[in-house]
């Protein structure tokens, strides 16, 4: 079901004749890339829920698309998007779940992945996260190291120092049909104000993922659109190597005490060069870290979050984007089923981005990191940095490689 009925307000000073969705990119509507993006996950129906100029939609578009059928679902008076999915799903015939998205935003990532995870999920509900560099703009959402959503904040404007990065959700949603008619009403209908934020306390997860993301809802974003999806194709095209799998505290930034201020990021020389090598050479790029300051009471997840969006600043100013990054909050004693070495984030990290113990490589700087790997059945790779050193003067595990860091590394590995 995509969400395309908005009014695009905002956008009318350059697109006045039609509906955002249908705005114009290249000469093909915006709208036509989420269908293509559908087409290419094995969706074979879509049921467009439409409004203003709904009609002029419905035209152009006709009743199939790439070998998509299209099912249209025209609102009379707003609805809200709640109240716009709950008018559709008679159509939605025996169907139990669907999959949500809004027509007038794009995340470039892989929506066949989204829904199998979903599907494996006990939770009634689930969507896609990403991070943006302006966090205010959309509102943000935070997320537990189970994949719990556990807060939605509203949006704000730029603090003085400029925007703010931060996870968001991306408008794409697996949810459960039951759920749709039980929790909406037959008028105005909100799916962010009204029935999402009711859902917190385990019944709705997240998966982030780490692709490039749009919405077109202001003129400057829409006029970047050309670009944007040019960067997505060429990225699409770039053969896919494997998974980095990258420790935090002394592998990638300088290691802090229970590290509790993301003024004190510093990142590790030769890392940039490194990570781009990787990167360069079809290599995607994940962490995976323990953060047992959070069990300890030293800093809370709020405090973590703002840590790795300054982490992830630093890397985005470097041409480097992180796909995801996975942490256990636990102390050591709680016997969790996440902390390093256990390998379930290692395990979640290849599940989600789509890649094969084979495919990757586990990087640290402790013997915790090594052995993740070794349970896995991954490769790895000893820096000596950090305590890496140590580590290895101790000779407390045995790595398939030992390098001085991220860059000796690529070298091997790749040959930058």
């Amino acid at each position: 079901m995509v969400l395309a009925g908005g009014l695009g307000t905002r956008l009318r000073s350059v697109v006045h004749d039609r509906c955002k969705p249908m705005a114009l990119v290249e000469g093909e509507p915006f709208l036509a890339r989420v269908l293509d993006q559908l087409a290419a996950a094995g969706c074979r129906r879509a049921i467009l829920c439409t409004g203003h100029h709904g009609e002029q939609l419905e035209r152009e578009l006709g009743p199939e698309h790439g070998g998509l059928e299209l099912v249209y679902s025209r609102e009379d008076s707003p609805l809200g998007t709640a109240g716009a999915l709950r008018q559709a799903l008679p159509l939605l015939g025996e169907d139990e779940a669907v999959l949500v998205l809004n027509g007038d935003s794009y995340v470039d990532c892989d929506l066949a992945a989204f829904v199998a995870q979903a599907c494996a999920s006990t939770a009634p509900a689930s969507l896609l996260a990403v991070h943006v560099p302006d966090a205010g703009r959309y509102g943000r959402v935070t997320v537990d190291a189970a994949g719990v959503v556990t807060a939605f904040a509203e949006k704000q404007a730029p603090p003085a120092q400029g925007p703010a990065a931060g996870l968001i959700s991306a408008g794409v949603y697996w949810l459960d049909r039951c759920l749709l008619a039980t929790h909406t009403t037959a008028g105005p209908c909100s799916l962010e104000r009204d029935v999402l934020p009711r859902l917190l306390g385990g019944k709705l997860t997240a998966q982030i993922v780490g692709g490039a993301f749009l919405d077109i809802g202001l003129p400057e974003a829409y006029a970047s659109a050309a670009a944007f999806f040019a960067h997505c194709d060429q990225r699409r095209q770039r053969p896919r190597k494997g998974l980095l799998v990258v420790d935090r505290d002394g592998t990638l930034i300088a290691e802090r005490h229970y590290l509790a201020d993301p003024r004190d990021v510093e990142l590790l020389p030769g890392v940039v060069e490194g990570l781009r090598a990787f990167a360069n050479h079809g290599y995607d790029l994940a962490i995976v870290t323990n953060q047992s300051g959070i069990g300890r009471g030293y800093f809370d997840e709020t405090t973590l979050t703002a840590i790795h969006d300054e982490l992830r600043r630093q890397l985005a100013l470097a041409g480097i984007t992180i796909q995801g990054i996975w942490f256990c909050p636990h102390r050591p004693d709680e016997g969790c089923a996440c902390r390093k070495p256990a390998p379930q984030l290692l395990e979640r990290a290849m599940q989600e981005l789509g890649y094969t113990p084979e495919q990757c490589l586990v990087v640290g700087d402790k013997a915790c990191d090594i052995e993740l790997g070794g349970r896995s059945g991954v490769r790895t790779a000893l820096v000596r940095t950090g305590y890496g050193a140590g580590t290895e003067r101790d000779g407390l595990c045995t790595p398939d490689l030992i390098v001085d860091g991220l860059r000796e590394l690529a070298r091997q590995e790749v040959g930058a």
